[in-house]
């Protein structure tokens, strides 16, 4: 079986998963937007608990 090519997600690709996990899309959903199959996108997902992270950004203070 030949396996696929691996690919790194961008953030905006990341930001779309997570939107349609918000809304309630199944995991098999999402990654058929990508042409993946689920566990890949199940990675990205529990790598918060299924929590959205927060917005990067600098802190104030540096």
């Amino acid at each position: 079986m030949k396996q696929r090519p691996r690919i790194y997600y961008t953030e905006s690709q990341k930001y779309l998963m997570w939107d349609r996990w918000k809304k309630g899309d199944s995991l098999h959903q999402i990654a058929q937007l990508f042409d993946r199959h689920h566990p890949s996108i199940h990675r990205i997902l529990s790598e918060t608990g299924g929590i959205r992270p927060t917005q990067r950004r600098r802190s104030k203070l540096a």
